[in-house]
């Protein structure tokens, strides 16, 4: 009789390691899934890193070219407005020269005439 149960415990061992092999036989299956999914999402990740990086320079240099494009037009800009005002302030200079030489020659005149009369009468 303990010769049958032995037995029925030997069978319900080898059972249960050939179970355990298997059970264990699927976790490292399932592990190497899970790695190779987790390799797969780095990998994945790695490039969508890689992809933004490459448009966030992409957007800066394209940031940078219209900033330096609007800084030359600003400065083209003010430039055109200072040779205009510079224009226009040498133009009304040039106007008072002219108004205050007209002047002088007036009261020069007026002076002359002045003194040519006391001197020549008549």
């Amino acid at each position: 009789m303990l010769h049958k149960d032995l037995s029925k415990y030997f069978i319900f061992f080898c059972y249960n390691e050939r179970m355990d092999n298997n059970i264990l036989s699927e976790v490292i299956e399932v592990e190497r899934e899970i790695q190779k999914c987790l390799e797969l999402e780095q990998a994945k990740a790695r490039d969508w890193l890689e992809k933004i990086k490459k448009e966030c320079a992409d957007e800066i240099l394209t940031e940078e070219a219209r900033i330096k494009a609007s800084l030359a037009e600003s400065e083209d800009r003010a430039r055109k407005e200072a040779e205009e005002s510079i224009a226009s302030s040498v133009k009304d200079a040039a106007a008072l020269v002219e108004q205050r030489d007209h002047l002088e020659r007036a009261v020069l005149q007026a002076v002359v005439d002045k003194h040519l009369r006391i001197i020549l009468p008549g």
